[in-house]
């Protein structure tokens, strides 16, 4: 930071304030979050690669840790992605929770009442199968749905 400082000090003499910012900000560029200028921070061999591991439902945590990205990075790059039609646009947190609900009901209907085997099945833990029943008015006692 001190290269720039001086730097900044020397245009902001000679073109004002406002001028020494703008030399500031062009020497200092962050990656933007779901910006056209994160892109160019993604080689096409990564971009492939995080194309692939989303169609293939790999978690974000997961990619990352394979990309050597940020999270944020590969938010914005799906974004990104998303908005050009490349991906598929995430499924909403609240949508997900609505399926596996209407799961669990089923699954009760059918008579499955092993709280670990419902959870295994609609693919989420124990504790969302306990509160999906409370939601729905059942009652779970030893780790079983009672109807």
């Amino acid at each position: 930071m001190t290269n720039y400082a001086t730097g900044f000090c020397i245009v902001e003499r000679k073109r004002g304030f406002d001028e020494a910012c703008t030399w500031m900000q062009k020497k200092l560029k962050p990656e933007t979050a779901g910006r056209e200028e994160s892109d160019r921070f993604w080689s096409e061999i990564k971009t492939q690669a995080l194309i692939t591991m989303l169609s293939d439902g790999y978690g974000i945590d997961e990619i990352s840790a394979t990309l050597g990205k940020t999270i944020q990075q590969i938010y914005a790059k799906r974004r990104l992605l998303a908005s050009n039609g490349v991906v598929s646009k995430p499924v909403p947190p609240s949508e997900i929770k609505k399926q596996r609900k209407g799961q669990f009901i089923e699954l009760v209907e059918q008579g499955e009442n092993n709280v670990k085997l419902i959870a295994d099945k609609i693919g989420c833990s124990t504790t969302a199968v306990y509160e999906y029943a409370k939601e729905t008015g059942y009652e779970i006692k030893s780790g079983r749905v009672i109807i």
